[in-house]
């Protein structure tokens, strides 16, 4: 449970004590944490911690809400036809994003086998990355531009597993690697699987009126 803040001290406070919360989790694990560490990291007391969260869990629970409407709005916002280009922005920001947030999605994860809220928040936006290339490829494939013997919605979760599962080896907690080479290859492996072209992309784009 957490409370709600009524002025802009309030919400400053709440603030802080998420960044200091997310900082100690992403260092120390969700197991590793106290209450008292992220009181420490917000140099605030005790107290003041348990005037906004009453657990760690719900500390965590509003870092993953958030982060989880941030990768919703992400996906929502590149719905442009989906041509090679198109892709390539698309994968250019799923590695950004987590990129940025690979350890807090770890954390998630780790509490995710015990707890249901995370589980269910982590399948939602699965669910909804899926949902969304599904239609995309059924789109291209209604124009003649995607290979017509793939079911869209198996290859959108295939597609979809292969880019989660790529990029948490990719930047996990050692794997602070090259980003050009993950959107390169990613864009690539995705458009070959659909059995789209940059010819494809161009033509589609200079028959738009």
């Amino acid at each position: 449970m957490t409370a709600e803040p009524l002025t802009d001290r309030g919400r400053r406070t709440r603030d802080t004590l998420l960044v200091a919360a997310r900082s100690t989790f992403e260092e120390r694990g969700f197991t590793g944490t106290r209450m008292g560490d992220v009181a420490a990291a917000a140099g605030v007391s005790h107290g003041t911690v348990y005037t906004w969260f009453d657990s760690k869990e719900a500390m965590l629970r509003a870092l993953v809400d958030d982060m989880v409407d941030e990768l919703r709005h992400l996906l929502r916002s590149n719905h442009d036809s989906p041509t090679v280009s198109r892709i390539e922005i698309a994968n250019r920001a799923y590695v950004k994003a987590y990129q940025a947030n690979a350890r807090l999605l770890e954390v998630a994860e780790e509490v995710a086998t015990t707890d249901p809220h995370f589980r269910e928040q982590l399948a939602e936006i699965r669910t909804f990355h899926v949902e969304r290339v599904a239609r995309d490829i059924a789109r291209l494939q209604a124009e003649g531009r995607a290979d017509s013997d793939l079911e869209p919605h198996a290859a959108a979760a295939a597609l979809c597993g292969m880019v989660e599962t790529f990029a948490r080896q990719w930047f996990g907690r050692d794997g602070a690697l090259d980003s050009e080479v993950a959107v390169t290859t990613l864009t690539t492996l995705w458009t070959r699987s659909l059995g789209l072209t940059d010819n494809t992309a161009r033509d589609s784009k200079e028959s738009t009126p």
